[in-house]
């Protein structure tokens, strides 16, 4: 799992910029214990992880890498307010890849991504016409929503392995966002 695209934002945007190589501190913030999928844990998506007990994790010493090497942008950008702080925003912002940024929403506050300052935000971050273009995937209650500054395409519910293809078509001369799950494929060695 990658923590960081490269920039989310470009030179003058109202957004964290270059993300730091040193993270801030969690602090009392343990969200992504609750929103995120833990192959090694078995631990399903949007439910407090069996470990994280009073607010702590009582297998840090001894968790498994995949929680271990795993940051949210909150703690990686200096840009980012508090506000954006995953317990007080109820979304944990992270990245699989260099062009993607991944919103797991808290399933106690399934709109919590639609309350400002984060909806206008995250519209700027997907707007695809930036120098460094952002696919923005909104994960609620296992349902996923693509993310474009003038519009929102529901997909519906996500596995843990679903793979997506978005961006724009031409349709009668306009500009139209799409987005669908596509299969994986594996290519033969």
């Amino acid at each position: 799992m990658q923590s960081s695209p490269q920039e989310l934002a470009a030179p003058g945007e109202n957004a964290f910029g270059a993300l730091n190589n040193t993270a801030k501190p969690c602090g009392d913030c343990s969200l992504c214990c609750k929103v995120l999928t833990v192959t090694a844990l078995q631990k399903k998506p949007g439910r407090w992880c069996t470990h994280h007990a009073g607010g702590k994790c009582d297998i840090h010493a001894t968790k498994p890498f995949e929680c271990g090497a795993f940051q949210c942008f909150w703690t990686l950008a200096p840009g980012l307010e508090e506000e954006w702080r995953p317990d007080r925003s109820k979304l944990v912002l992270w990245s699989d890849s260099d062009n993607r940024l991944i919103v797991d929403v808290d399933p106690g506050f399934p709109g919590a991504w639609r309350r400002e300052p984060y909806y206008a935000q995250l519209k700027i971050w997907a707007d695809r016409d930036r120098p460094n273009p952002l696919e923005v995937l909104i994960r609620t209650n296992g349902r996923l929503t693509v993310l474009f500054p003038e519009a929102e395409v529901e997909l519906g519910l996500c596995g843990p392995d679903s793979s997506v293809d978005s961006g724009y078509r031409v349709e009668g001369g306009r500009r139209t966002p799409y987005a669908r799950y596509v299969e994986s494929v594996t290519l033969p060695a």
